[in-house]
């Protein structure tokens, strides 16, 4: 498998609570006693790809360019923190991207307001005041705007600001989470790694996938269509271990491309996903020989689990 191009750039496979947590209470040390932090965590620990030292620091100013500028409208500083699933539904129709530039996948959401844009819900608790038994920093350079922004770029997420005179700044960030998977799919000595043949004419779900199989264990190649996907495939019949495609592809249905693997790869198991599943599609596809139908509008994590229920007594083709 390829060098990670993020441990180039010094960020390490992490949880992400712990970086957000530890912002959170080093920013409360700093808060007056007449201001109240109200937290709302509501997610398992998602995993990131980080820098944590830079990403805290991000987030700490983050909270205190928020309370900032919340002094003397209200009383509590509000935060957020979810992991959340941005897909098709989320997207710019005309840019194929959400909002802001990014790519449909799995986003740890973070959420900083005041108690005059939001009230805290049931679910938000008082962070408590440090004692004084424990370490109080006495003070925090707060960086500038400019520099959070450039920082939540490097781990390819995004921040948003929204100012409002009296009622001071909020901010949404995201930042996009790494698939969790409880048994790898790759062996200690790299040399189980399964090869996936991925087909999709939609470019943002070809870097999805690209993106986030690999943190399943898997070695991905995508094709836009179907015709270079079987190219691939004649070359190299045993190159591949599974092939997802999906349903509705420019030219050359997922269905004419399951019907050609087939004949050159009989046992080769096959996933066909679609926006629209019905039983006449599961029918078809079944008929013709795929294993699984799947819709896209499920998460993108049952794909990959039903990949290591198809491969895992399934031994690498040809090797």
């Amino acid at each position: 498998m390829n060098t990670d191009p993020h441990q180039a750039e010094g960020l390490v496979l992490q949880g992400l609570e712990p970086i957000v947590t530890g912002a959170l209470h080093r920013f409360r040390a700093l808060l007056p006693g007449d201001v109240q932090l109200a937290v709302e965590l509501f997610c398992e620990d998602p995993r990131v790809r980080a820098d944590a030292d830079q990403l805290g620091h991000a987030l700490l100013s983050v909270f205190i360019i928020a309370w900032q500028s919340m002094v003397g409208v209200a009383k509590h500083v509000v935060v957020s923190f979810s992991e959340v699933l941005l897909d098709d539904s989320g997207l710019n129709p005309d840019a194929g991207k959400l909002q802001g530039g990014l790519p449909p996948k799995r986003y740890g959401w973070l959420s900083v307001s005041n108690s005059s844009r939001e009230e805290p819900g049931a679910f938000h608790e008082l962070l408590p005041a440090p004692t004084l038994m424990d370490d109080k920093p006495a003070s925090a350079r707060r960086l500038h705007l400019v520099e959070v922004r450039d920082i939540i770029a490097k781990h390819q997420g995004m921040i948003s600001v929204l100012a409002e005179p009296g009622r001071g700044t909020a901010f949404e960030i995201y930042l996009p989470t790494v698939l969790s998977m409880e048994t790898p799919a790759v062996s200690l000595a790299g040399a189980d790694i399964k090869h996936i043949v991925y087909v999709d004419d939609y470019e943002a779900m070809r870097e999805l996938i690209s993106e986030t199989l690999p943190d399943a264990g898997f070695r991905v190649t995508c094709y836009e269509s179907g015709k270079a996907a079987l190219a691939a495939i004649q070359a190299d019949p045993s190159g591949c271990d599974a092939l997802i495609t999906d349903y509705r592809l420019q030219g050359y249905s997922g269905i004419e491309l399951l019907i050609q693997i087939k004949r050159i790869c009989p046992d080769l198991p096959v996933i066909i996903i679609s926006g629209y599943v019905d039983e006449a599609l599961r029918a078809k596809a079944h008929e013709h020989g795929a294993l699984l139908v799947i819709s896209k509008s499920r998460d993108v994590s049952e794909l990959y689990i039903a990949l290591r229920k198809l491969l895992s007594r399934k031994p690498n083709r040809g090797r």
